[in-house]
Order: structure tokens, then C-alpha cells, then sequence
């Protein structure tokens, strides 16, 4: 554990999960823990007032029965009723999506992850600024250069303030400054008109 938490935290430049796969294993694992939720329950509610009373034998294939029928009925639903409620694909854009939009988004690209481009385009071709290689992490140090292709551009993330508050209390003293200033500021209004009403009447 401390290995895998020293590389993850360390080691990785970047995680990422391209598809459904992790949530949907980790939605089937869910039906072990419950299904043993469902046993227990079976082997609790046994001679209890007003419920079935069996013996030991068959207390334990009743068990063993809620468990596997809990895990085949919890597959049934993932496989056949959940992706009744699921949202159906968009389509294929391609046709509509241009190389500079994604360029624009993401920094990696062929030319961009490839080492000896970037070389030859800083020391061959002198392309002024050349091809920066990316780095996950690094991309905002990513130069622009329209001419050759390379769209991307953004701003470095703000660095960690290790001295900041975990719970921002002025900033909130703020907002409810703000909101008790606003509703004085309502109190008369809601007066006047209360007033209006009762000359009305």
C-alpha cells in the first residue's frame, strides 16, 4: 500500500480514465457486500415473532440462497435494466471538429509528444518558438505558435498556499455581512407595502 500511494502521489504524471469499466466493476463487486447484508438479514429475521422458524440445516441453504440469488439478480440489473437509463451517444462529430479545436484543448499531440520533432524544430528548422515537447503538468509552459500548428496556450495553475486556512472565515463573515445588510435593506420595503395593504383596506 504504501509503495502504490508513494507512485500514485510521486511517481504518476497524470490518470486517465477513458472509459465506464472501473465504475461498472466496482458497481458488480457492490453486490457481494450486499448480498451478505441479505443473509444476515435472513439469518436475524429466522424464529423471530410472526416469521418462518427453520433449523439449522436449512437456516444455512436459506442463506445461501438469498446471497447467490442477490448476486445473479444485482448482474441481471447492470447488464439488461441500467443501461435502459442511460443517455444515448451524441454521434460522431468528426466531420465538425477541426485539428486547431483540438489542438486548442489538448496539449499533447504527435507532434508535441514526439522528443526528436521538438530537437529538430528548435535546432534545424529554428522555428521561432519551436515545437515545446509536452510534459503532463507542464503545459502551460507550452509556447504558441499559429504558423506551425501548435493552438495550445494556458495559464499556470495557482500555486498551493500551505498556510491558508482550511475554512476561509472571512470570506464567509463577508457573505453574511452581505446577506444581513440586504435583508435590513428589505425590512422597509416590506413595511411600506404592508402599510399600502392596510390603507387599502
Amino acid at each position: 500500500y504504501a509503495l502504490d500511494h508513494y507512485k500514485v502521489l510521486r511517481c504518476i504524471k497524470a490518470v486517465e480514465y477513458a472509459g465506464k469499466m472501473v465504475d461498472w466493476w466496482a458497481q458488480l463487486v457492490l453486490c457481494l457486500p450486499t448480498a451478505l447484508m441479505l443473509s444476515c438479514l435472513v439469518f436475524k429475521a429466522n424464529c423471530e415473532p410472526d416469521y418462518y422458524c427453520l433449523n439449522d440445516g436449512d437456516t444455512v441453504i436459506a442463506c445461501a440462497a438469498a446471497f447467490f440469488a442477490h448476486v445473479f439478480l444485482h448482474t441481471l440489473c447492470l447488464i439488461f435494466v441500467v443501461p435502459l437509463f442511460g443517455q444515448e451517444s451524441s454521434g460522431d462529430d468528426a466531420n465538425s471538429v477541426t485539428y486547431k479545436s483540438v489542438c486548442e484543448r489538448l496539449a499533447c499531440s504527435w507532434f508535441t509528444s514526439n522528443p526528436i520533432y521538438c530537437l529538430r524544430s528548435q535546432y534545424i528548422y529554428k522555428h521561432s518558438p519551436p515545437c515545446t515537447f509536452y510534459s503532463p503538468g507542464k503545459e502551460h509552459l507550452m509556447e504558441l505558435n499559429e504558423e506551425l500548428g501548435f493552438y495550445f496556450d494556458n495559464d499556470a495553475a495557482p500555486e498551493e498556499d500551505f498556510n491558508a486556512k482550511l475554512v476561509d472565515t472571512d470570506a464567509l463573515k463577508a457573505n453574511f455581512d452581505k446577506l444581513k445588510a440586504k435583508l435590513k435593506k428589505d425590512e422597509p420595503a416590506d413595511e411600506q407595502k404592508d402599510a399600502e395593504g392596510a390603507a387599502k383596506v
